[in-house]
C-alpha cells in the first residue's frame, strides 16, 4: 500500500487552470475551499536538521499556526506542535515530547533559524468512488517564495499533490498515470524546503565548517596555500554575523577554528610565503584569537553548566544558581567587548588585507623557496616530519611527566591533525580517514586532561571573582569547591587512561600507514609500544 503523496511539478497559473479543468472532466471530484498557508523553514546555520533527513516548517494560515516536522524524502509529518508563540530557537526550549527528542541530538548547542518563506495558494479536492465514498485527496499549490526577512515574494515551482486515503492505492495510481501519460506532468521528488531554495537561488548544505578540498597533487604548493587560506577567510566572515548577534555559541566557535586553521595553514605549510608574510599574519591573527577567548571560555562554562549541576548530589545542585548568574552576566559583557573589537578599524582591516593578498596575483617577493614545488611533495614531507615530532613526543611520556608535556604533545597533536584535514583528498580515503579518526581519539584525552585542569582553576578564580563582586552564599562556594574536586578526578582519570590512547595511535599498523603514506620508503618506523 501507497504510504506517501505523490506530487508533480506544474507550470504557470494558467497551467494549473488547464489541468483543473481536465481532472474535473475525467473524474468525479469534489473542491474544498480554497486557502492561503505560509510556510517558513527553520534550521541550523549548518543545515543540522537537513542532514539528519528532515525540514521543520512552519505552517500558518486562517485559525492556524503549527510547526511540523517533516521526512525530508516526502514531506510526510513526523510530529506536529501547535504554537502559541514564536518558534523556540534551541531544542532545550521546546516542551518535553516526541519533536523535542528528534531535534534535541541533531541540534545539540545549535538555534533554529529561520531560512525561507514560501506563500501557498491551494485549492483542493476530492475524488469520489461510485459510492460518493473520498477515495483520495488532490492540492493544486500555486506558490511564490522569498528568502527570510525580504519584503517580495517571487513565482516558484507550483505543485499538485495526491494525497492517498488509506486502502484505496487503485484511484491514486488511476490519477498519477493520467497526470504523467495524459497531461505530460512530470513527478516531481524534492522536498518542498529544496524547492524553496531553488527558487531563491540557494542551495541546501551551502554551509559547512568541515574542510573538503579536493586537490590535485602537481598543483604548486602556493595556489594550494591560497584556496586554504582563501575558504578558512570565507568561513571566518560567514560566521561574523551570527558571532555578532550571539545566535548561537557555535558561530564564535566556527570562527575560532578558522583562526586557529589559518594560524596553523601559516606555519606548518612551511616555506610556501615569504617569511615576513607568515610572521606579519600570524601575529595578526594571533590577536583574534585573544579577542574571542574570553567569550568563547564563559560559552563554554554555560553550555558544560547542566553537567556540572548534574555531576552533584541532588541537595547541592540548587546552590549552583549564583554561579549560573554570575556565567550569563559576565558573558554578556564579554559579548559586548567582544562585539566592539570585531567592529572595529583594526578587525577590518586586518580581514581586507588578508582578502587582498590572497586574491591578488602571487609577487615574488611574497613567496618563499617551496612555493611552486607539487603540493603532494610539500604535503608529505611536513606530515612526516610532525608525525614524527608526535612520536617522539609521546613516547617520552611516562607516569611522572610533566603537565607541560602533555600540553605540549596536544600542540604536536593538533598541528598534525590539521595538516591530514588540509592534505586528505591527497591520498586514499580508506587509509587517510582511519589515522585521522584514531588522531581525534588521541587528542580528545590530551583535550580533557588539560582543558579539566583549566576549568578547575577558572572556577577557582571565579569563586574568588564573586566574592570580590559581592555577598556569595557559603553553600556556593562549598558546591563550587565539589565542582573543583570533581573536575581534578575526572583529570586524573584522563591521565590513566592516556597511556591506552597513545599505544592506539602507535599501534604497528598505524605507524606502517603513515610510512607508506607519507615516509620516505627508506625506513620503517618499529616502536615496542607505548610508555604508559
Amino acid at each position: 500500500m501507497t504510504a506517501f503523496s505523490l506530487q508533480y511539478q506544474l507550470g504557470d497559473l494558467d497551467t494549473i487552470e488547464e489541468v483543473l479543468t481536465a481532472l474535473t472532466s475525467r473524474f468525479r471530484l469534489g473542491t474544498e475551499p480554497e486557502k492561503t498557508v505560509r510556510h517558513s523553514f527553520y534550521d541550523s546555520f549548518d543545515w543540522r536538521l537537513y542532514q539528519a533527513g528532515m525540514q521543520l516548517d512552519e505552517v500558518m494560515g486562517r485559525d492556524l499556526h503549527h510547526l511540523v516536522l517533516r521526512n525530508l524524502t516526502d514531506d510526510a509529518p513526523f510530529e506536529t506542535l501547535r504554537l502559541e508563540g514564536d518558534v523556540p530557537r534551541f531544542a532545550w526550549d521546546y516542551a518535553a515530547g516526541l519533536l523535542r527528542e528528534r531535534i534535541t541530538d541533531p541540534l545539540e548547542m545549535r538555534a533554529l533559524l529561520p531560512i525561507v518563506e514560501i506563500r501557498s495558494r491551494i485549492i483542493g479536492l476530492k475524488l469520489f468512488d461510485r459510492e460518493e465514498k473520498t477515495v483520495l485527496r488532490l492540492q493544486m499549490e500555486a506558490n511564490h517564495v522569498k528568502p527570510h526577512g525580504r519584503a517580495e515574494y517571487h513565482p516558484m515551482i507550483n505543485r499538485v499533490r495526491l494525497l492517498p486515503v488509506r486502502g484505496y492505492d487503485k484511484y491514486l495510481n488511476q490519477v498519477a498515470r493520467f497526470l504523467a501519460a495524459k497531461l505530460g506532468l512530470q513527478q516531481q521528488s524534492q522536498p518542498l524546503i529544496a524547492l524553496a531554495l531553488a527558487g531563491i537561488d540557494r542551495q541546501p548544505l551551502d554551509y559547512s565548517s568541515k574542510l573538503g578540498f579536493a586537490l590535485q597533487p602537481d598543483t604548486p604548493a602556493v595556489d594550494v596555500a591560497r584556496l586554504i587560506h582563501s575558504t578558512l577567510l570565507d568561513t571566518l566572515e560567514q560566521n561574523l554575523p551570527g558571532t555578532r548577534a550571539d545566535l548561537d555559541s557555535e558561530f564564535l566557535h566556527d570562527l575560532r577554528v578558522a583562526v586557529r586553521r589559518t594560524r596553523s595553514a601559516l606555519t606548518q605549510i612551511k616555506g610556501v610565503f615569504s617569511e615576513a608574510i607568515t610572521t606579519e599574519y600570524k601575529e595578526r591573527f594571533a590577536w583574534i584569537g585573544q579577542i574571542t577567548g574570553p567569550t568563547r571560555d564563559l560559552d563554554v562554562y554555560l553550555l558544560g553548566f547542566d553537567e556540572y549541576k548534574n555531576s552533584l548530589p541532588e541537595p547541592f545542585q540548587a546552590d549552583l544558581a549564583p554561579l549560573h548568574d554570575f556565567l550569563v552576566a559576565h558573558q554578556k559583557s564579554e559579548q559586548q567587548a567582544l562585539v566592539r573589537k570585531i567592529n572595529s578599524p583594526h578587525f577590518h582591516s586586518l580581514v581586507k588585507a588578508w582578502r587582498s593578498f590572497l586574491s591578488s596575483p602571487s609577487l615574488p617577493e611574497d613567496e618563499g623557496e617551496q612555493a611552486h614545488k607539487p603540493i603532494k611533495k610539500v604535503a608529505r614531507k611536513r606530515i612526516y616530519r610532525t608525525f614524527r615530532l608526535v612520536l617522539e613526543e609521546g613516547l617520552a611520556i611516562h607516569p611522572h611527566s610533566q603537565p607541560e608535556e602533555l600540553h605540549e604533545l596536544r600542540k604536536s597533536c593538533k598541528k598534525l591533525r590539521y595538516l591530514l584535514e588540509f592534505f586528505q583528498s591527497l591520498y586514499p580515503k580508506d587509509q587517510i580517514k582511519p589515522l585521522i579518526k584514531t588522531l581525534k581519539i588521541l587528542l580528545e584525552n590530551l583535550g580533557d586532561y588539560q582543558d579539566l585542569e583549566v576549568q578547575a582553576d577558572k572556577l577557582r578564580a571565579f569563586a574568588h571573582q564573586m566574592v570580590e563582586e559581592g555577598e556569595v552564599p557559603a553553600d556556593t562556594l562549598l558546591a563550587m569547591g565539589m565542582l573543583v574536586d570533581g573536575l581534578l578526578k575526572r583529570q586524573q582519570e584522563a591521565r590513566v587512561a592516556f597511556a591506552d590512547r597513545f599505544a592506539l595511535f602507535a599501534n604497528p599498523q598505524q605507524l606502517e600507514s603513515y610510512e607508506q603514506l607519507f615516509g620516505s620508503g627508506k625506513q620503517n618506523a618499529k616502536v615496542d609500544g607505548a610508555k604508559s
